[in-house]
C-alpha cells in the first residue's frame, strides 16, 4: 500500500501521509520516505495531512511521530491530523503543544483539507 501521496485541493497541493491501519513495523519506513520528500520542499510552504485512523503503535511510536513532526515543522506551513482518537489523540495533543507552526486535529478528511488551504 502506497502510504504517501499528494492531494490537490482548491488549487493547493497537500502532502498526504497515510498511517491508517499501519503496523509499527511499517511506521519507520514510511517516516523515512516522508522525510526524504519533505526535505526537498521550501521552508514554510508545505501543507501536510496525516491520517492515523486505526494506526497500531508500540512504545516507540510516540517518539517517532514527535521526530517526524519536528522534522516536518521546518518545512510546513500547516499540518492536519485525522483519525486521532483515544491515546493517539493524547499523543498528538502533546505534539501540538510543542509546535511553532500550525497543527490541528480534525474529524474528517474534507474538514482537514479545507482547514489546511485556509492557513
Amino acid at each position: 500500500m502506497d502510504r504517501i501521496s499528494y492531494i490537490d485541493h482548491k488549487g493547493n497541493t497537500i502532502l498526504y501521509i497515510n498511517f491508517s491501519k499501519c503496523h509499527p513495523r511499517e511506521i519507520q519506513s514510511t517516516i523515512d520516505e516522508v522525510k526524504k520528500i519533505v526535505a526537498h520542499q521550501s521552508p514554510g510552504t508545505l501543507l501536510t495531512l496525516t491520517n492515523v485512523t486505526d494506526m497500531m503503535f508500540d512504545k516507540t511510536t510516540s517518539q517517532k511521530m514527535k521526530d517526524l513532526s519536528a522534522h516536518n515543522g521546518l518545512f510546513a506551513k500547516a499540518e492536519a491530523v485525522i483519525g486521532a482518537t483515544g491515546i493517539l489523540k493524547v499523543m498528538f495533543d502533546s505534539i501540538i503543544k510543542t509546535k511553532k507552526n500550525k497543527m490541528k486535529i480534525l474529524d474528517t478528511l474534507p474538514a482537514a483539507k479545507d482547514w489546511l488551504v485556509e492557513q
